[in-house]
């Protein structure tokens, strides 16, 4: 059986090679070819890559998140569906919408997820090979290399990886795929978004521990499409001191602080709005002291956004006009890094800060 394994890119590679290493010890009746290993210099790179492609009975492509899109991967892929091959997606990168796009003509193949239980037990089966003890124990060695791959070539700290493949993952959102730069994600539009604050919540439900917001006025928080949420904070802190083993914090503006004339260029509509925000807030509450506890009002300029969910954290730095008033935030650029980084910390450091300088919450005196 010939078995042609699709590449694009430095890690992709060597996805590729330990692949084909995989594939032939195996079976040494199978041969896997890659390019980049099975061409000599001088031939023709593309005709020799088609007459594989024609002569292979499978065709294997190695998925990243960098190679997704891919156009010379998508060509191949392509290409052996046009011709009835057998196609293969190996997904390395935990995305659930990477076929996602209308002309992927991965539409109708079943990829086998890296890090999925079941990688071993379908590996061994696309390829019609037994599944052994031994054939097992090759695969469980092959998992372990491809591990130390993606470890060596992390772009971003651990603790960060499941959100950020969560934003890049959502189609209704309207951020662009990050760049990757010292082990943080700078993603450059979709801040202030209700998907954003869906993903934060979402991720946090039922599991998590940390969640910090140094808000503003929270109107989309308390917009009424978050009841999930609070009903979840509210069975967390009902009868609980100890909010059941959560942390979580909100921090809205002071209406009645001296900032709020510099906090929007529309003061008054700015104003009327975060106190009806804040009187949605006591209906939610409703006699939970509790859970009242959790949110705080500053008085101070907010210099930079932050949010903790966990041990990530997700950043973004307001800009200021002329007489020194915020711009919208909505679509702005933001940055996701560690907690547990020293710009983390950093960020931990000024929340805690205006946590600690912050009053208890109270309300307008108006319905």
């Amino acid at each position: 059986m010939n078995i042609f394994i699709s590449w694009s890119k430095t890690v992709s590679l060597q996805y590729a090679i330990e692949t084909k290493n995989l594939i032939e010890n195996l079976n040494p009746n199978l041969h896997a070819f890659v390019s980049e290993k099975d061409l000599i210099a001088g031939v023709d790179f593309q005709s020799e890559i088609i007459e594989n492609i024609k002569k292979c009975d499978k065709l294997i492509l190695c998925f990243t998140r960098e190679t997704k899109k891919s156009p010379w991967l998508l060509f191949e892929a392509g290409y052996a569906r046009g011709l009835t091959k057998t196609v293969i997606p190996l997904l390395f990168d935990n995305d659930p919408n990477w076929h996602s796009w209308v002309d992927n003509p991965m539409n109708i193949a079943q990829g086998i997820f890296f890090e999925h239980d079941t990688f071993s037990e379908n590996f061994l089966r696309v390829l019609e090979l037994p599944d052994t003890v031994n054939n097992r124990n090759r695969v469980e060695e092959y998992k372990k290399t491809i591990q130390e791959i993606k470890d060596k070539n992390r772009v971003i700290d651990k603790t960060c990886e499941d959100f950020v493949n969560k934003l890049v993952g959502l189609e209704s959102f309207t951020i662009k795929s990050p760049i990757f730069r010292e082990q943080t994600a700078y993603f450059f539009a979709g801040f202030e978004s209700y998907d954003l604050l869906k993903v934060i919540t979402e991720s946090f439900l039922y599991t998590g521990k940390y969640l910090w917001i140094y808000g503003r006025k929270n109107m989309k928080l308390f917009g009424g499409s978050f009841k999930e949420f609070f009903k979840y904070l509210d069975e967390k802190s009902y009868n609980n001191d100890k909010m059941d083993g959560i942390d979580f914090k909100c921090l809205f503006l002071n209406p009645e602080s001296k900032e709020v004339e510099y906090a929007h260029s529309q003061q008054e509509i700015f104003k009327t709005e975060l106190n009806a925000t804040l009187l949605r807030a006591k209906s939610v509450f409703g006699n939970n002291k509790r859970l009242e506890q959790c949110f705080r009002l500053y008085s101070n300029k907010r210099e930079a956004i932050i949010i903790r969910l966990d041990n990530t954290i997700i950043y973004s730095r307001p800009t200021f006009d002329a007489n020194g008033i915020p711009q919208l935030l909505t679509d702005t650029p933001f940055e996701v890094f560690s907690a547990n980084s020293k710009r983390g910390q950093e960020c931990i450091k000024t929340f805690e800060t205006v946590w600690n300088n912050a009053e208890k919450i109270k309300y307008p005196n108006y319905i």
